[in-house]
């Protein structure tokens, strides 16, 4: 048996460059480790099958889940005969654009290369994972990184270090593939990355926590205005800055102090029961002993 953490993330900057002829957008997004992280449980079994468990029965436990794409793409390479049970205790929310299912994913592509002496290198792994989903290659990594092209090229930065960060996850939870369907080409390029990663690599966390933006925003609040409620709630209560991370629902805020991290808490915990305290972490996945 076999038992890692999967940690979920935040984009504290994501916009859109363009879209390339197979319908896949171009994207540059910063992309942070939080310290939320979901349970998994591998364990070999005699029969030469995929078993997925979950505590949350409202994530697939079949051929669409993340965990089941991710052994079955290393059993076809490498010709495994084991079978395995991979066992999901769910704590990141699902649907909120925090890359739960990419982060199982990540941990099972680690885990398997562990447990059946693959010896696949960072590279291997990285492009086992771009196969499942666009996110994998950084939760493989976590911390802090740069992601581009479709978000499948990574590259680490200074660490991005914040003790107080809020996450509130509404009701309703939003396809990625729906946004991205509603995606104006006119949002193209509306945000600049370059004062971001300025600020990042020189330490200067509070100017960067300043410069957060997320293009996906504008499409999500048509839809959902509720998301800029969420963002005043977070702002009026001494947020430095608010924004949805991915392609939501879940806002993230960014507090400068515990005090006013745990008064708005309070507040948005009586609004909305999915609300979250993190902080950022510097990894994506953690074998457990």
């Amino acid at each position: 048996m076999m038992k890692l953490n999967s940690y979920g993330k935040i984009n504290l900057f994501l916009d859109i460059n363009g879209r390339l002829q197979n319908g896949y957008h171009i994207i540059k997004t910063v992309l942070q480790s939080i310290n939320i992280y979901d349970e998994i449980t591998l364990t070999p079994i005699n029969d030469n099958k995929i078993i997925i468990e979950c505590s949350d029965l409202s994530i697939p436990i079949n051929e669409k889940n993340t965990c089941y794409k991710a052994a079955l793409i290393l059993k076809k390479a490498y010709g495994i005969n084991s079978g395995i049970l991979i066992h999901i205790n769910k704590k990141i929310p699902a649907g909120a654009g925090m890359a739960g299912g990419s982060s199982n994913a990540a941990a099972v592509i680690k885990g398997l290369n562990v447990m059946w002496k693959l010896n696949l290198s960072k590279e291997e792994m990285s492009g086992f994972g771009a196969q499942i989903g666009a996110d994998v290659p950084f939760c493989l990594v976590g911390g802090t990184c740069l992601g581009e092209q479709i978000g499948d090229k990574v590259t680490e930065l200074n660490d991005f270090m914040w003790n107080n960060i809020l996450l509130v996850k509404p009701e309703f939870s939003i396809s990625t593939e729906f946004v991205y369907q509603n995606l104006d080409p006119d949002y193209y390029n509306s945000y600049d990355s370059s004062d971001i990663l300025k600020h990042i690599s020189l330490y200067n966390h509070i100017k960067a926590a300043r410069c957060v933006s997320n293009t996906l925003e504008r499409v999500v609040e048509k839809f959902y205005p509720e998301i800029k409620e969420i963002k005043k709630l977070m702002v009026d209560n001494g947020a430095i800055s608010s924004i949805m991370t991915g392609s939501g629902s879940a806002v993230f805020a960014l507090f400068k102090d515990n005090d006013s991290l745990n008064k708005t808490y309070q507040i948005a915990k009586e609004i909305y029961p999915s609300t979250l305290k993190s902080k950022t972490c510097k990894y994506g996945v953690k074998f457990i002993d």
